[in-house]
């Protein structure tokens, strides 16, 4: 009896493997089919992008994913290129021709040429298109925009502050609802905007008193170097009362001044100008009275120095209101 039983439990044990063995190849084997209900999806990733030369070297592109549909990426330069990144402001490249990044920058050492990059975009369900795009390296320097912030004065004196330390008010200017009726996009508005005014006790020059007023902005432009000059504008409105007032020594004008550098002292940038003793990058005034919401519209060039960094101050001697409004920055053509 005894052996029987051993018998019969190692039948039962070979059986057991067997059926076991049999079902997890089964399972193996068959194929896996979509859950019931499921969905298919109707809307796989399509990759796309396009590039610009960065202002500071032509050869290093900056890339810009116009994917839909996705949700990662896979860029590949194909050994043509190193990935480069944004590292507190500074650009930083690697010795890697592929990157997960969303909008990668690439550098293209070889210089100018042709090159083909490739752009795999993925979604939630690993569904993926590619895309190549031959993109050209061209020796073609692009400088860099210049936003100008609350140049419409539309938000008041915020962004034209500056402490000065010989005492002249920190304001920069009054803020006015006698502006031009111009946009910032240059659109008529219809009607007035919001603006900046002067006037005898906000001037500089011979009425100069401590609730003199002069606006501030600090300014990042593409530096010249000894191999390119790079050329801005200054654009801006005015306009100045007709009223009979007896002028001050220097008549009724309105000033504008480009200056090399950035500054936490108005007092000292207001040195640099050429009115306060220096030299201005820009030194323009104006004076046509053609009377209370005729503006007129000054632009003026200004080469950039080699770092880079400048700033508008802006002022007025007058006895009545004179208006500024819309200033604006922008590369030379």
């Amino acid at each position: 009896m005894k052996n029987k039983m051993k018998i019969f439990s190692k039948g039962l044990g070979l059986l057991l493997t067997v059926f076991t063995v049999s079902f997890i190849t089964n399972c193996e084997l068959r194929p896996e089919l979509p859950e019931s209900g499921s969905i298919p999806d109707a809307t796989p990733p399509t990759a796309d992008f396009s590039y610009i030369p960065t202002a500071e070297d032509f050869r290093i592109l900056s890339f810009s994913n116009l994917s839909r549909e996705a949700t990662h990426y896979i860029w590949d330069f194909g050994g043509n290129a190193s990935v480069c990144e944004m590292v507190e402001g500074v650009l930083v490249c690697n010795t890697e021709s592929t990157t997960t990044a969303f909008e990668p920058y690439a550098k293209f050492e070889a210089g100018e040429g042709t090159y083909l990059v490739k752009l795999t975009a993925l979604d939630a369900n690993e569904a993926s298109h590619t895309v190549e795009i031959e993109v050209e390296v061209i020796d073609e320097f692009v400088p860099l925009p210049v936003t100008v912030l609350n140049g419409d004065f539309e938000d008041g004196s915020n962004n034209w502050k500056i402490s000065f330390s010989n005492g002249w008010n920190n304001n920069g200017f009054e803020s006015s609802s006698d502006g031009s009726n111009n946009l910032y996009d240059g659109t008529d508005n219809g009607s007035k905007t919001r603006g900046a005014k002067w006037n005898a006790s906000r001037s500089v020059g011979s009425l100069a008193s401590t609730n003199t007023r002069v606006a501030y902005q600090p300014l990042v432009v593409s530096p010249s170097s000894e191999e390119r000059t790079v050329k801005y504008i200054l654009e801006f409105e005015y306009a100045i009362k007709d009223d009979i007032a007896t002028d001050p020594p220097e008549g009724r004008i309105v000033i504008a001044d480009i200056i090399e550098g950035h500054y936490d002292d108005g007092w000292a940038a207001y040195q640099q100008t050429d009115r306060g003793g220096g030299t201005s990058l820009l030194h323009i005034e104006v004076s046509e009275r053609k009377g209370k919401g005729n503006f007129t519209v000054v632009t003026g060039e200004f080469d950039a120095p080699e770092s880079g960094l400048v700033s508008i101050m802006l002022s007025a001697i007058t006895p009545v209101d004179v208006y500024v409004d819309n200033v604006k920055v922008y590369p030379a053509d």
